[in-house]
């Protein structure tokens, strides 16, 4: 470990010097050294801030200095070991850097240049041109239910003719009796959900899923937790084609893809044709 006190000459004198505005003096003292390289003040003072006190200056300045010399010898003791072929590190880096750059422009150009205005209709039309692409994984529901916790048969009953009767005054009444007795009544109708989400809820047993949502719409299921008044709105069977809504983000998302990939596309064929033109690239 580099005792702080041997680096607080070096750090004071550094920034005093930096302190000074003197970014054009040729003075540049060497800090440390590891076979061959040297690590200059010009280097350290990037990361000890002007306003530090005197021992944090030296604690932030021996801290860099070591890891520093500690990379050095990795450094040093890889280039050593490595096996010719693994030594094509230079050509790696510059590939990577060149990539960067790249990219970086690029999506500067993209963040710029790119509408990512999305129309209704745009959505719609892609759609109906791909609906397939988008085919249901699993059987989605509208639904809407709620469960009583009590067991009084009187009372199951007559929650169950007026659920099951269709009526809107059945309807109502049974939605004053849930309010007023703490009851939620979960309701999807504005939102699709996957068919076994609900049943991780109520205890729904389907062998066949497709099947029986095929046969049902209102259904009354009991446990020994209570019962369950469900009212299947409107459903999806698997690999059938969903909601637009459902899609609707995806395919926002692969219109603004699809419009990048042409807007790169075009930037990288416009550079080149006006390099060409002003004959800053050619071949011998």
């Amino acid at each position: 470990m580099i005792r702080r006190s041997a680096l607080v000459g070096i750090a004071l004198g550094g920034l005093a010097w930096a302190g000074c505005g003197a970014d054009h003096d040729p003075s540049d003292p060497p800090v440390a050294r590891a076979y061959g390289n040297i690590l200059y003040w010009s280097d350290l003072r990037q990361v000890v801030p002007m306003d530090a006190s005197a021992s944090d200056s030296a604690a932030l300045a021996a801290g860099y200095v070591e890891n520093w010399m500690r990379e050095q010898v990795l450094l040093a003791n890889a280039e050593k070991n490595l096996p010719t072929s693994g030594m094509d590190l230079e050509a790696r880096m510059r590939d990577y850097r060149n990539s960067l750059v790249i990219f970086t422009y690029e999506q500067a150009l993209v963040d710029e240049k790119l509408d990512t205005v999305i129309t209704q209709q745009q959505i719609a039309e892609h759609f109906g041109q791909h609906a397939k692409d988008f085919a249901l994984k699993d059987n989605i529901v509208r639904v809407r239910w709620f469960k009583v916790d009590d067991h009084d048969p009187r009372l199951v009953k007559r929650l169950r003719e007026q659920f099951e009767s269709g009526k809107d005054e059945d309807m109502h009444e049974l939605e004053v009796w849930a309010a007023s007795n703490g009851v939620v009544i979960n309701d999807t109708q504005e939102d699709w959900v996957a068919f076994q989400t609900l049943c991780r809820s109520v205890p729904i047993r389907a062998e066949n899923a497709t099947d029986w949502l095929e046969r049902n719409d209102k259904v009354v299921l009991e446990d020994s937790a209570g019962t369950y008044f469900v009212d299947l709105l409107e459903h999806r069977a698997v690999d059938s084609e969903p909601p637009i809504e459902m899609v609707a983000q995806d395919i926002r998302s692969i219109l603004l893809n699809q419009r990048k990939v042409k807007l790169i596309e075009r930037m990288r064929e416009d550079l080149y044709r006006q390099a060409l033109e002003h004959d800053e690239i050619g071949v011998y």
